[in-house]
């Protein structure tokens, strides 16, 4: 899950820009993070990312190839780990992915 959040946000972000992996432990979760400054995701297509086969329309999405199905499976692994997961964009700045997970000792 984790390469696959990585691989997009190598996919969508201009070469030579920041990718930042973060994890923080708090009340019992574990939190993920993957910032990228890429092209971001338009405020209407945000709630969707996750749907299966849901794909952002544009023009940088005509030369990239996929099939909108990696967000979905990470959100299927992580619900069934009892976690969740989510996503923040603002256009021009980059997006960044996260997923929690309850930590086990």
């Amino acid at each position: 899950m984790l390469i696959n959040l990585i691989n997009n946000a190598v996919k969508y972000s201009p070469q030579g820009t920041i990718i930042n992996v973060s994890a923080t432990t708090r009340d019992g979760q574990v939190r993920v993070c993957v910032k990228d400054e890429g092209m971001a995701i338009p405020a209407k297509d945000l709630p969707h990312v996750f749907d299966r086969f849901y794909r952002v329309e544009g023009e940088h999405m005509k030369t990239t190839k996929g099939f909108g199905i990696g967000l979905y499976l990470c959100r299927e692994i992580i619900e069934r780990h009892g976690g969740k997961i989510g996503a923040e964009s603002e256009l021009g700045i980059g997006s960044t992915f996260w997923f929690e997970i309850p930590v086990t000792h």
